[in-house]
Formats: C-alpha cells, structure tokens, sequence
C-alpha cells in the first residue's frame, strides 16, 4: 500500500463519528500541484541529477507550509503523505497556513558542506517560482537544519527579492528563539496533557525510543527531565538496550559528535528485541511505517507517542486500540516545529518588531498553551464519542477546514 492511501483509509474512519461536507473530502483527495524536479550538481567530483520534489497538498486554510527532508528515501508517494498530514496538521491547530511537504533524495551525511550548499541552492533555483511568502513556506525536516534553510533563504532572497520565505532558520538570520527544540518539547507536552487527564505519573515510567535526531533527542531530553527513564533507543546504525536507564545527556553529547548511536554502548540489540521491551511508553520518532500489525501485537507498552510522521500502517493502529493501547497521533503531538514556524512567520513579517522577538521560553510557554487547548478539545471528543484520539484529530481538523471551505465555495 503507498503512504497516501493511509492518509484516505484513516480519513474514512473518522467519518464513522463525524458529518462531513462530501465535497470538502473530494477537493482533498488530491494535492493541488506537484512539482518535480532533477537537480544537476556534482559529488565526489561524479556529475549527477538528483531528484527533487515539493508537493502542495492544500491551501484553503493559508500559505502552504511544510518541511524539507534530505533522505535517501524521499519519493513522490512519500512527500504527498508528508503534504497531506501537513494540512490535517495545521487545520487541527485551527493556524491560517495550508500543507506542503518536499525533499532531496540524498544521503546528507555522504556530502560535504561545499556540496551539501551547492545541492541546496540548486534545488532551490528550480523551484523558486513556486516557493516563498505568501505562497509556500518551507522549514527544516529530516536530514536538513538551519544551516540548509539558511543557505536556500539567501537563494530564494537573490533570485526573489523576498526576505520572509522560510522558518526554522538561525536566530541570527531572523530565525524563533526555541523552533529547533519546538516539535520535540511539544511530543512531551502532549504526553504530560494524557499524563494528567489519565492521573498517570511520568516521572516513575520507562520508555523506548526510536529515532534519535532533532525531534527525537529533544523529546528523550524533555522526558528525561520529568524522571522518565530510557532504556532502549535506536537509530538507522544500532539499537541499544540499558534497563537501569541510558545516559540522555551523554547520548546527546556523543550523538552531536558522531552522528550516530552506534559505539555509545556495547549492548547492542536487534530491531525485533527493541520492539518487544517492557516499558511504558513508546515513542516512535523516525521515518513513517516503522510499527506494523506483527509489531503492535507484541508491543508491551500503555501509550504510543507518534514523534514522527505516520510511522504507525493502519492495522497497527487497529490492534491497538483493540489492546486498549492509546496512540496519540502526528498531527497532535509532533505539531510543536509548525506552530512555532507560524510564530517566526509571523515574526519576520511585523518589521517594525524585528528587533523584539520573543524569547525561547517565552515561546515554548506560548505554545504549551495553544497544544493544550487543542489536545482538550481532541480530549472532549475522544471521550464523548467514545473514539480513539486519530479519529478525534481528523474529525477536529476536518471541521476547521469545512467551516473554511463552505465560506470560500458559498456552500
């Protein structure tokens, strides 16, 4: 099954507890444009064309706005759901910006800087005419930083004449004070609204962790400091397993230094082992369709915490709401980097304030509150109707956006 037909599957099931205007759902079948491209550049002194993409699910909410991801899995089929997701993200968050989603099909860490820059401004320079203010917004993802968003915001600048064409830049490059630890102080912030509507104490739980990039450090560093103990965690090099708890901060300071897992410890375990452990909360935050059906009977757990996007295939998330396991999905709880992306977009585009930008905590304060006014009214749903908290996300986003569309269409 490709990626975006999950996206259709996990639509039809929120139906079942939510009316929905039939041409809404029909005019989001679709993304309203693609656009692909072959990037020239050279590697390792070898020429090459590298495939490119950016694909624009929907704007009737706003701006297009989503990441880009240098991976070597990017693909058409991939960045439609990531698109997709994206605009049922910032519906359910009720923010004036629509989905997007793109990325490089390339292995990042196989080039060097001068290539790594070369690659990003031609990617850019192909696809200019689509991207910028007021149209599509792009931001960091996997495999990609502020150094990579900085250096296409200075392309886009020269080739546009605009300034306000990105988020997750550099603070010194008029980036947010807190957008590179947003998206993973966000996962724990949901987690702690669950903690406290289900009286569940965090700071005596386990967790397992897979991923351990931008989001998925940030969110071992969060929980961490509420007392929670990791005891497993995995990356694409090794997975490891300590049942007296892993080192977060040494992690993060060896993770910095090798970019990688691998060597932090010699109790190495296999993918299949990782996903057996005992613990009490799961956090998948790597690449979509890591959890499937075999996967979700064995999982030993209370809640799954999607970090990253979509890593759950639908049967697993069948199984486990059956097993009574709660999922708190992607679009609620990874949605910290897009909200405060809007708060920079916000930022960059009041001038006069430029000088006057809040400061990080001031920032993450500002979206802990915005995270949990939504996650009650997703609460509210999940209990009143009886449903789980995917189908509460997609009902609540469906209806933002169907007040937006029968506006628009005079329906």
């Amino acid at each position: 099954m490709k990626i975006y037909d999950i996206i259709a599957k996990q639509i039809n099931r929120s139906l079942n507890s939510f009316k929905v205007n039939n041409n809404l759902l029909k005019y989001l079948e679709e993304p309203n444009k693609i656009v692909q491209v072959n990037i020239p550049t050279k590697i390792n002194d070898e020429f090459k064309l590298i495939p490119g993409y950016r694909v624009q699910h929907n704007n009737l909410l706003g701006e297009y706005k989503g990441g880009l991801r240098f991976n070597p899995h990017v693909n058409l089929d991939e960045c439609k759901a990531l698109s997709g997701w994206m605009t049922y993200k910032t519906a359910l968050y009720n923010l004036p910006l629509g989905g997007g989603k793109g990325g490089i099909c390339i292995n990042p860490y196989e080039l060097n800087d001068d290539e790594l820059e070369n690659l990003s401004r031609s990617f850019i320079s192909l696809i200019h005419n689509n991207i910028g203010e007021d149209k599509d917004i792009p931001a960091p993802d996997v495999g990609t930083n502020s150094k990579v968003i900085n250096w296409m915001d200075d392309e886009l600048f020269k080739l546009t004449g605009k300034k306000n064409n990105f988020t997750g830049k550099s603070v010194e490059n008029r980036g947010c004070q807190g957008r590179t630890e947003a998206t993973g102080y966000g996962v724990i912030e949901t987690l702690k609204f669950w903690a406290e509507k289900n009286n569940y104490d965090l700071s005596n739980s386990s967790y397992i962790l897979q991923g351990f990039g931008n989001v998925g450090s940030f969110s071992a560093k969060y929980l961490n400091n509420l007392g929670a103990k990791l005891i497993a965690v995995g990356d694409h090099t090794a997975y490891i397993k300590n049942s007296n708890g892993i080192d977060v901060e040494e992690l993060i300071k060896y993770n910095l230094k090798n970019k990688c897992i691998k060597g932090f410890s010699d109790n190495e375990i296999s993918l299949e082992e990782f996903w057996k452990i005992k613990c009490n909360i799961v956090i998948p935050a790597a690449l979509e369709l890591q959890i499937d059906e075999n996967i979700a009977k064995n999982l030993d757990c209370d809640v799954v915490l999607e970090a990253a996007n979509g890593p759950l295939y639908l049967e697993a998330d069948e199984i486990l709401e059956n097993r009574k396991i709660d999922v708190l999905p992607d679009i609620l709880t990874n949605s910290g980097g897009v909200i405060v992306s809007h708060y920079e977009y916000l930022q960059n585009k009041n001038i006069e304030n430029e000088n006057n930008y809040a400061t990080k905590d001031e920032t993450l304060k500002k979206l802990s509150e915005q995270m949990k006014e939504t996650f009650n009214i997703v609460f509210d749903h999940v209990q009143n109707k009886n449903i789980t908290y995917r189908d509460a996300c997609y009902g609540t986003a469906l209806l933002n956006l169907e007040k937006k569309f029968k506006s628009k269409y005079n329906l």
